[in-house]
């Protein structure tokens, strides 16, 4: 009987440790739980806050493309100025050295 006391005694001794321990371990669960929600909260905040940097950064891609092509332009109708005030500055060389060869006959 004194071994059947003894297997009840530890039964009720597990029993109670397990009452004892569940509610510790339940507890330690709830905290990383808590944890796991602010850091999937904080992981959000930063997600939501790279999101909008990155759409102002698409904008400002946008308006730079814009910008550029208005430099192109700029750029062609410059070259095209400087094109026709090179042929002006030809001719010009080219009537001035008429008029010395005309000065140098008379």
């Amino acid at each position: 009987m004194r071994f059947q006391n003894k297997k009840i005694y530890s039964f009720l001794i597990g029993i109670l440790l397990i009452g004892i321990l569940t509610p510790i371990g339940c507890t330690w669960f709830k905290s990383e739980n808590e944890k796991l929600k602010e850091e999937i909260t904080d992981v959000s905040a930063e997600n939501e806050k790279l999101r909008k940097e990155l759409n102002t950064l698409k904008s400002e891609n946008s308006q730079m493309h814009v910008r550029l092509a208005q430099l192109n332009l700029q750029i062609a109708s410059l070259h095209t100025e400087i094109q026709n005030l090179q042929k002006d500055l030809d001719t010009f060389k080219a009537q001035l050295k008429g008029v010395e060869k005309k000065d140098k006959k008379t």
